[in-house]
């Protein structure tokens, strides 16, 4: 019985035992095993939790939860873009990140984020690793082995600026650059300095033997120049071209997954090539360029066959890892057999031969590498702003290196745009952020932070009403004091609208492709502008556009429609151009105020603004002003004794020269030059100068004759008898004119008849009463200039041959803007010009006589008190009389 009572309990203890055994055999090193992969494949959990949980999804993930493993051969295989038949379009998002098998590593969290797939297992970024192989991290030690050489710049530039910032993998895309020895310290360093330092890889420039460093006018910044042995720089380029391909393949094939043949007048967007080279797949045989069959009279001398092209070398010609696979161990063979002298079409001819692929027919690939077909070619892009050279990847050419410079400055300001926009975005998430979690909007969101609306401000009264202006395709209508009320659109405004029309246009097709329409911009009809100095540019712009259909019954219409926009402004930016002197702005504040130490101690931030002291001293710039003058003495007298009161008594350093005009009939002079006698004889240290002249009156000759006079760095101020002016524009002249430079053509203020505006009543002793009742600013006239003598003779002087009235300033003004001088336009509170009664001379060329006409109408009074006149007169109302 006892034997029997412990066989159950000994056979339960066996089983124990055997059972612990089997499973320490068996199951631990699994569980060890599973425990090390749960350890190396975090990336992959995080991947799948960050996927599931969506792009808007914080920075705390909620644990994933346990997934099946897939099989492979039931995951679908990953999908990419091809480039066959239809034009180009994105892989919808989320489609392309798909993985087929929980052991790949996962793409780069830049490449998870836009959702594409990672790279097939081709050994570059984004290929699946080898188990225990540890992931290498973008930097330091493993930085260096995928450049291949320590501390270089991933992108090759070989500048030691800064290369654009990315997360990404650098070891993208390699870019030869053909070039010539004369070309290396031009346009190959004008490419290297702009578009070189954006390329997601590197970038060489190919050359003869004989060019590395050669040929430089000064010693630039180190050019990556590799010199081709046994080649040289004979045009046409064919040795040269297959032997850069050859080194590309020799050297780093395995190291890019796409390579490009480039010239270096060529303008390459880097980021938006690499946006659109990561859709497609490298591994498969792709040859992207602008495609080409030879212009009308090479077809059929080329040797192409019906159906087979080339890629236009000037674009630029992309290669995928397997065409230069396929290709290159055949370029001895291309090199020998050759039909004509064109590089590009012989690349393509071995491409299409070997790589067994030709040059992608896609009419997109016209747009994205843009070759300038514009009539009278210059060797350069002219037009900037252009929808088609916003949608371009590659520009060609730019053959001067300014204008590389010039077009590299657009781009970077069209950057600076979008980061400006971006800033206004990001300050309406924070006020909504603000709003919705009940916290305080700060003051910076508030006023940037606003969305697009037309009533962000609100008049109180009547004069706060922001006025609109409205335009047509070419001219400008505007109701505003300081404004003319029709003139012709300039080309700030030109631009301006431009910029906003092209914006207006990437709106409407931004989804074209997949509505199956396409709107082209025509014209604008009409439209309404205004500024609102607190917020932006606000625009009712009505568009004729052209409607075209390609989905379906094809239709191409003329269409109509309104705009509402708004041109908000972003936080302002500024910067000093001089340096700040410290130490003679506090002696200038302490000569001015030696009474009144406190004053000096607490008024320095101030010094900049000098008193009128310092404003008539000697040691500022003399201004030689000119005055024409026949007959007119009692207006002569009036401008004597304010030139007395303004120049002489405060010893302004000027020099007045007089031209006076007598005609041979005996025009009485004497009165003039008795009056020039005494007041030289009251101030014998004044500079009164007068030059007698016989003949018509030409206002150009005499100020011709007058300027003769003096060296080419003498200041000039050309002045009329009908004016009268204070010091403090003579102190504005000096500072808005710069030799060589600008041109001060100030806006003067004009009175109106005063019979007229003070209804009978006498006229009051301040003429510097500045209204709508009493003047207007005369922006139509540019008599009154002040101008350096050099830059009047480099613009090319009055044309003399000018008799009478007017047509001479406007001629000058002209020749000013022509000669490359800046004019500096501005109202000019220091100068009215006196009413006086115009005749005009029936003699008088009639263009002149028009412009003469006009001139006597503009001066009786204002629209709306001649409006009030009239209706007082003939309707027996009497209204309220304009006050200003």
């Amino acid at each position: 019985m006892a034997v029997r009572s412990r066989r159950p309990w000994m056979s339960v203890a066996l089983g124990l035992v055997l059972g612990f055994t089997a499973a320490s055999w068996l199951i631990a090193p699994r569980v060890a095993e599973l425990s090390e992969r749960k350890r190396r494949g975090s990336s992959l959990c995080s991947y799948y939790g960050r996927s599931a949980a969506g792009p808007g999804a914080g920075a705390q993930q909620p644990l994933p939860q346990p997934q099946p493993r897939p099989r492979l051969e039931q995951s679908p295989p990953p999908v990419r873009q091809e480039l066959q038949g239809p034009p180009l379009a994105e892989a919808a998002p989320g489609v392309t990140s798909f993985r087929s098998s929980p052991w790949q590593q996962p793409p780069p969290l830049q490449q998870r984020r836009r959702g594409r797939e990672p790279e097939g297992a081709t050994g570059l970024p984004g290929a699946p690793v080898a188990e225990g192989e540890p992931e290498e991290e973008d930097g330091g030690a493993a930085g260096q082995r995928r450049s291949g050489r320590p501390g270089s710049s991933h992108n090759g530039s070989g500048d030691g600026g800064a290369a654009a910032p990315s997360s990404r993998p650098r070891d993208f895309l390699y870019v030869g650059v053909m070039t010539a020895q004369k070309y290396l310290g031009s346009r190959a360093l004008a490419a290297q300095r702009t578009w070189a330092r954006f390329i997601p890889g590197r970038v060489e420039f190919f050359s003869s033997q004989q060019s590395p460093n050669a040929g430089m006018s000064q010693p630039p910044p180190p050019l990556p120049v590799i010199a081709l042995p046994g080649v040289d720089d004979s045009y046409p380029p064919q040795k040269k071209s297959f032997m850069m391909i050859k080194y590309m393949h020799d050297h780093y094939l395995d190291k890019y997954e796409w390579f490009m043949r480039a010239d270096d007048d060529v303008y390459i967007k880097g980021d938006k090539l690499e946006e659109f080279l990561r859709s497609l797949n490298s591994s498969k045989p792709l040859y992207l360029g602008q495609t080409g069959l030879g212009n009308i009279e090479e077809l059929g001398k080329l040797g192409l066959e019906p159906g087979e092209n080339f890629c236009m070398g000037g674009p630029g010609m992309i290669f995928s890892r397997e065409v230069l696979r396929r290709m290159v161990p055949h370029i001895g063979e291309c090199l020998r057999e050759m039909y004509t002298t064109h590089e590009d079409v012989e690349v393509g001819r071995c491409v299409r031969r070997f790589g067994g692929t030709q040059c992608v027919w896609s009419y997109e690939m016209q747009q994205l590498f843009h070759e300038n077909y514009e009539h009278n070619r210059k060797g350069y892009i002219q037009d900037l702003h252009n929808s088609k050279i916003h949608a371009a990847i590659t520009l060609h050419p730019n053959k001067r290196p300014a204008y590389q410079y010039r077009l590299h400055n657009y781009m970077l300001s069209r950057k600076i745009s979008e980061l400006r926009y971006r800033t206004i975005q990001l300050h309406r998430e924070s006020a909504l952020m603000s709003k919705l979690s009940n916290s305080e909007v700060s003051k910076e969101d508030q006023q940037l932070g606003v969305m697009p609306s037309f009533n962000h401000f609100q008049p109180r009264e009547r004069d706060e009403v922001i006025e609109w202006e409205f335009l047509t395709g070419k001219l400008l209508y505007s109701a505003s004091e300081n404004q003319p009320p029709r003139q012709n659109i300039n080309s700030i405004l030109r631009t301006a609208l431009d910029d906003t029309v092209l914006q207006v246009m990437e709106m409407i097709n931004e989804n074209a492709k997949s509505r199956g329409r396409l709107i082209d911009f025509k014209e604008i009809q009409y439209g309404y502008r205004r500024v609102d100095p607190m917020h932006g540019v606000e625009y009712i712009l009505d568009l004729l556009l052209l409607y075209k259909r390609h989905k379906g019954r094809k239709l191409t219409v003329p269409v109509r429609r309104h705009a509402y926009l708004q041109q908000l402004f972003s936080r302002p930016f500024f910067r000093e151009t001089e340096e700040l002197d410290v130490n003679s702005l506090v002696e200038s504040i302490n000569s001015d105020t030696q009474s009144f130490s406190f004053i000096s101690n607490s008024l320095k931030i101030l010094s900049s603004f000098q008193g009128p002291k310092e404003m008539g001293g000697h040691n500022e710039k003399k201004i030689h002003i000119l005055v024409p003058l026949i007959g007119r003495y009692d207006i002569f007298l009036r401008f004597m004794d304010n030139f007395e009161k303004t120049c002489l008594i405060p010893k302004q350093n000027v020099k007045l020269v007089i031209t006076l005009f007598s005609r041979d009939s005996g025009q009485d002079s004497s009165k003039h030059i008795e009056l020039i006698k005494e007041y030289q004889n009251n101030y014998p240290k004044a500079e009164i100068t007068l030059i007698p002249m016989k003949g018509e009156f030409s206002r150009g000759l005499g100020l011709e004759m007058a300027s003769s006079q003096f060296d080419n760095d003498t200041l000039l101020l050309f002045c009329d008898v009908d004016l009268i002016f204070r010091g403090d524009f003579l102190q504005r002249c000096r500072d808005n004119t710069i030799q060589g430079q600008q041109v001060y053509y100030p806006i003067i203020f004009s009175q109106y008849d005063p019979k007229v505006t003070n209804g009978g009543n006498p006229p009051t002793d301040d003429d510097f009463v500045f209204s709508k009742k009493t003047g207007f600013w005369r922006d139509y006239g540019y008599g009154i200039t002040c101008i350096y003598k050099s830059d009047l003779l480099g613009a090319g002087g009055f044309d003399t041959s000018i008799q009478g009235w007017g047509l001479e300033d406007v001629d000058l003004y002209n020749k000013v803007i022509l000669s490359g001088l800046r004019p500096f336009r501005s109202q000019e509170v220091g100068v009215v010009h006196i009413f006086h009664p115009v005749h005009c001379d029936p003699n008088l060329d009639p263009k002149q006589y028009k412009m003469c006409l006009g001139s006597k109408a503009s001066t009786f009074a204002s629209t709306m008190q001649l409006a009030e006149l009239w209706l007082e007169k003939h309707l027996g109302v009497r209204y309220n009389r304009t006050l200003s």
